[in-house]
């Protein structure tokens, strides 16, 4: 990049010396043409012409006097003219134009690089040619974040870091982010959050005061955050304290609406209960009936759209209220769907109401809430529910 603006730089100046080097010439050129007199001689040349004029009588006295008197005139506007410096030194005037065109040009340059619109027109560029790199994202990030030190540059800053797994410097990013962010600001919450996850991972994956009391601080202002609740068990749990992180995690699984998110839950719940010795007469189990299904298709046959949604639910035979369902991304589909008493449309009817349902799954647009919309995909009847089996149904896209 100097190597190019030093080539450009001198690119510019020898312009510019040419430019006016060929003007120089040719008005010195036009100029030699000229016929130049002394002012002196000329004076001298015009009385003799007057008195000439005189003596042969086409000029009277009077008149010859009022042409002497403008020859006299003449010779001393001439003279006072030549006496100013710009006109005795014409090359000195030529220079400093040629300095003040040269300076005003690299200056613009100079003053478009130091503005940093090169930079933003070359990230652009390489954009629209998909010859972005990590390192030019980053780059680009860490400079928007410097120069224009808002909360939003420090933000994406801090996610392109939490993407490379340099958490260390994605902890210091969201510190500068949440001091530009208002404290009343509405996304403040969602930040602080991915805050405590990078203080997590940052710290090996390992609870510490400092996460603790941010998770404190968000569930402060959203207790239903489940990203939080899943970290207080988390902290719970490293600190033994066993009853504190069931008691979390359960209220995590109550408000994930993620099959994965649940399954992993699920899963440290037990492990909390053997180590801490609590059965389900101590802290009631908050899934007390499930069903689980995973799917199977064939993955050439369709390409997903961005709008897709899988609905699955489950409804009793002869029924359209589901009981319990859940919309599943295509992302999603590799992980097992777990369909549980949480996930009921209405509190009076769940999957605890019945032993056996029909699971029906519907591909639909995420931006339509009618359940009853979309194309039925796969249906599967009479499953036993809390079967320890995972069901399989095959649909057809």
């Amino acid at each position: 990049m100097i190597v190019a603006y030093l080539a450009m730089v001198g690119l510019i100046v020898l312009s510019l010396t040419y430019l006016f080097g060929s003007l120089t010439h040719r008005l010195d050129k036009h100029a030699d043409k000229k016929v130049r007199q002394n002012p002196s001689e000329f004076s001298e040349i015009r009385r003799k012409e007057i008195a000439e004029e005189e003596d042969a009588g086409r000029l009277t006295s009077s008149e010859s006097v009022q042409l002497l008197i403008d020859v006299d005139s003449e010779t001393s506007s001439t003279d006072d003219r030549q006496k100013r410096i710009f006109h005795l030194d014409v090359n000195f005037a030529r220079w400093v134009m040629l300095g003040v065109a040269a300076v005003t040009v690299l200056g613009s340059v100079s003053l478009y690089q130091w503005m940093g619109y090169a930079k933003e027109v070359a990230f652009t560029q390489d954009l629209q040619m998909q010859q972005l790199s990590p390192q030019k994202i980053t780059d680009f990030l860490r400079y928007r974040s410097a120069r224009y030190d808002r909360a939003e540059d420090w933000y994406y800053l801090a996610t392109d870091y939490m993407q490379a797994e340099q958490y260390s410097a994605a902890v210091e990013t969201f510190e500068k982010a949440l001091e530009k962010l208002p404290k009343n600001a509405e996304g403040r919450v969602a930040l602080l959050v991915e805050y405590a996850q990078a203080i997590f991972y940052a710290n090996a994956n390992q609870s510490s005061p400092k996460m603790l009391a941010v998770v404190n601080a968000i569930l402060q202002q959203d207790p239903t955050q489940v990203t939080a609740l899943d970290l207080k068990g988390v902290a719970d749990f490293a600190q033994q304290n066993y009853l504190g992180a069931i008691l979390a995690w359960q209220e995590a699984i109550r408000y994930s609406v993620h099959s994965r998110e649940r399954l992993a839950l699920l899963s440290a719940i037990n492990k909390a209960r053997e180590l801490g010795q609590i059965d389900y007469q101590q802290v009631a189990p908050i899934i007390t009936d499930q069903l689980a299904v995973t799917l199977d298709w064939e993955a050439t046959n369709y390409r997903w759209q961005k709008d897709d949604v899988l609905l699955v639910y489950a409804v009793m035979d002869g029924q359209k209220m589901p009981l319990a369902i859940q919309r599943v991304f295509p992302e999603d589909l590799e992980q097992p769907i777990l369909l549980t008493n949480l996930d009921a449309m209405m509190p009076t009817a769940t999957l605890a109401n019945v032993e056996k349902v029909d699971l029906v799954v519907k591909l639909s647009n995420i931006n339509d809430n009618d359940l009853t919309k979309g194309r039925i995909i796969g249906i599967k009847h009479s499953l036993l529910i809390n079967s320890r089996e995972i069901f399989v149904i095959k649909v057809a896209l």
